[in-house]
């Protein structure tokens, strides 16, 4: 065997999938680093570690660095004797002299990402309208990132540091110290490409307060200090970290304060709808006098804007509107105002914004520190479109709508439609012609908003969206349109299957500074990591690709392909390699849950390669359609995926007949876990068969290892590091 008792190695860890994953010790510089806030160290990366057992694909290790703690402080109790397996992909021998120690010489990422999250006792809690990829702030959206766009580009070629935040004193001891702290001789900065990652949301209430503690079902979870957080973003970006996610901090701080919406509501082109910046030092003195000069300057704004239109002046002022806050979430804080003169209704939703509000039937304070409250026109609309940009094109539109005023006077009853004709059906009377004519003025407004986004960062961000409210015009097929909401990189996806993957890969992009075919060009350009030794029992080919260096021309030649075909579309078939896989597992007597569940749609993962073969994942995100190391094609889960598919198991299984796709193999696919023949399992590009002339049989004979749950078969250790786990 390559490796022997007592070796020193490196393992590639990874907080949330290993030890007990529930707990997410990150590997700290120093005990004081887990002790003291802001905790911070290493949550994905190479760790030392020494071997105690060696199979012919796997070791068994115990870690040799000693401190390990959770955002909570609490460590890992040392000399416990925990120890677990690796796969020889996520093994490497240690450099000479660099044993034991974390960061070592001759194991620099191609990438390191620094990530700012929430570290309160309150979890965050994303809702369902996230999709399987949670919340930006959410420990699940890092690791959908991770795992869809930067580990099937570069493997295992990057790392990442955690910094936890509680409250404003977190983010101002990085604010007032990140030179020293991340300066360019910190382990964080020793990688060829580094950015840091805000999952955080800055709010402008008091911490801890009850409108933030009653916002959402998680207690305020990852709600921040507003300008703390700004201090801490500028001073990091200043020590030479740019920030790769959301916006660099001068422009998210633009977005998130919502004050693009008054600045940029004389600029015609932008259709923006009347709106105006109410001073709360006038909202102080009196609600109605404030109210009253609202709607005063709300007409005026309205009147230059028809001016500046070439249209004819209004002929009715302004009596239905919206006042809400800046630094708001969710679409909380915004409360509908309406009445002829619309002064009594705005005096109410000015003073419930900033004196006190109704929550969970009592009366309490909004101790919230804003400049001003936004006051806008309501513009009748029959829906929302949402328009998700991604790297400067409009990827897909997702058609919304808010059903009711609640008696708050807040908008509720939401509701999402993903197609257009539908939409137009249910909400614009079934003139399909004036959404159309809506959605063409969307991205027209919105090509113009991109090149104002550009202005302000003098960079394509990887993505954006651009929400508009689309009312049927005065004929049928016209609509009238106005911008309503610019989301900033992190926004809700709803739920829709394609797109995080699409968003992701721009997010990984932007990390490596360089466009898609840049970086597929100069993948040969830089030096590997030291690869794992070879063992005789294994293969031992592990997820590779065009970024993680030194890879076979055949290996570059199946990235290229799978790339291609990525970006093929539905029926895409580049280079022999489908896009869409769609595969049918029928529900019956002696089928488990688990193996019917590998049913449905699989979309190539861009640059995913496995055993030099393209990885297809499912719409779930928890199937994935892989070649193994035994030259079979399976379908199996996240356990497969955490040995980086260097394995022989799975649900279901074809004998690849020499690497034939698979959806042209023919002869029964098998059903672990005793590989039984089944004719009803099916592969195919569009739900149906290959001509028989298209397909190759399997030679007789058969191996590899068959599962019916998703539990992992590799890791018998069932407890963690030591008492210290739960």
């Amino acid at each position: 065997a390559a490796y022997s008792t007592g070796d020193d190695v490196f393992v590639f860890y990874r907080m949330t999938r290993r030890c007990t994953p529930q707990r997410k010790y990150l590997a700290v510089l120093d005990p004081r680093q887990g002790s003291y806030r802001p905790r911070n160290g290493i949550s994905d990366g190479w760790l030392p570690a020494k071997v105690v057992d060696v199979e012919a694909a796997r070791v068994k290790v115990e870690y040799s660095w000693r401190h390990f703690a959770t955002c909570r402080g609490h460590f890992a109790e040392q000399d416990s004797g925990w120890a677990e397996w690796y796969p020889l992909g996520d093994v490497r021998a240690a450099p000479p002299g660099e044993a034991g120690k974390l960061a070592p010489r001759g194991l620099e990422p191609e990438l390191i990402l620094i990530t700012f999250r929430w570290g309160g006792n309150n979890e965050v809690i994303a809702p369902d309208q996230w999709g399987d990829t949670g919340s930006s702030v959410s420990d699940l959206f890092v690791d959908s990132f991770v795992e869809r766009a930067v580990m099937p580009m570069l493997g295992n070629n990057y790392e990442v540091w955690t910094v936890y935040v509680e409250d404003h004193t977190d983010m101002l001891k990085v604010a007032n110290a990140a030179n020293l702290i991340f300066g360019p001789y910190h382990p964080a900065r020793r990688g060829r490409h580094v950015g840091a990652m805000y999952h955080l949301y800055p709010t402008s209430f008091e911490e801890n307060c009850v409108p933030s503690k009653e916002t959402g079902s998680d207690g305020g979870a990852a709600l921040v200090d507003q300008k703390s957080f700004f201090k801490m973003q500028q001073a990091v970006e200043r020590a030479g970290v740019p920030t790769r996610f959301p916006h660099p901090s001068g422009f998210y701080e633009l977005l998130s304060s919502k004050r693009w919406t008054y600045m940029m509501s004389l600029t015609p082109h932008l259709r923006v709808p009347p709106t105006v910046s109410m001073p709360r030092m006038q909202i102080e003195q009196s609600c109605s006098e404030a109210a009253k000069q609202a709607i005063i300057a709300l007409n005026r704004v309205k009147q230059q804007q028809a001016k500046l239109r070439n249209e004819p002046p209004p002929q009715e002022g302004v009596t239905k509107g919206v006042a809400k806050l800046g630094f708001s979430w969710e679409a909380l804080d915004v409360k509908f105002w309406e009445g002829q003169d619309g002064e009594k209704g705005l005096t109410k939703a000015l003073h419930n914004l900033t004196q006190n509000i109704e929550i969970s039937d009592e009366l309490t304070g909004q101790p919230q520190d804003l400049e001003a409250i936004i006051v806008q026109e309501y513009c009748k609309h029959d829906l929302e479109a949402r328009l998700y940009v991604v790297d400067g094109k409009v990827e897909t539109t997702i058609y919304t709508k808010f059903c009711k005023i609640k008696d708050n006077l807040e908008f509720g009853d939401f509701h999402e439609l993903f197609d257009q004709e539908e939409a137009a059906n249910q909400w614009c009377g079934g003139d399909l012609s004036a959404l159309q004519d809506g959605e063409r003025q969307c991205q027209e407004i919105a090509e113009h908003w991109m090149v104002w986004v550009q202005a302000q960062i003098c960079a394509v961000p990887p993505a954006i969206r651009f929400d508009f409210f689309v009312g049927r015009g005065e004929k049928p097929g016209e609509a009238v349109v106005w911008t309503l909401e610019i989301c900033e990189l992190g926004f809700s996806m709803l739920g829709e299957k394609e797109l995080p993957n699409k968003v992701f890969a721009a997010m990984f992009r932007s990390c490596m500074g360089t466009s898609a075919a840049a970086l597929a060009a100069s993948a040969s350009d830089a030096a590997p990591l030291p690869s794992p030794p070879k063992t005789a029992g294994s293969a031992a080919k592990a997820v590779t690709n065009g970024a993680a260096k030194g890879g076979s021309s055949a290996n570059m030649a199946a990235v290229a392909a799978a790339a291609d075909a990525a970006e093929g579309g539905e029926n895409g078939d580049a280079g022999g390699v489908p896009s869409i896989l769609h595969v049918t597992v029928p529900p019956g007597q002696n089928v488990t849950k688990d193996q019917h569940q590998c049913s449905g749609k699989y979309t190539v993962m861009p640059g995913a390669i496995a055993n030099d073969a393209p990885v297809w994942i499912n719409d779930r995100g928890d199937r994935f359609m892989y070649h193994g190391n035994d030259d079979n094609w399976y379908v199996g889960d996240e356990e497969e995926q955490n040995l980086n598919f260097d394995c022989d198991q799975g649900y279901i299984r074809h004998d690849s007949c020499g690497r034939v796709m698979p959806h042209l193999l023919a002869g029964d696919w098998e059903r672990g876990e005793e590989w039984l023949p089944d004719a009803g399992v099916g592969v195919s590009t569009d739900g149906s068969a290959p001509p028989a002339s298209a397909r190759r049989s399997p030679p007789p004979g058969s191996k590899g290892k068959g599962k019916v749950s998703g539990k992992s078969k590799n890791n018998n250790n069932k407890g963690g590091f030591g008492k210290g786990s739960p």
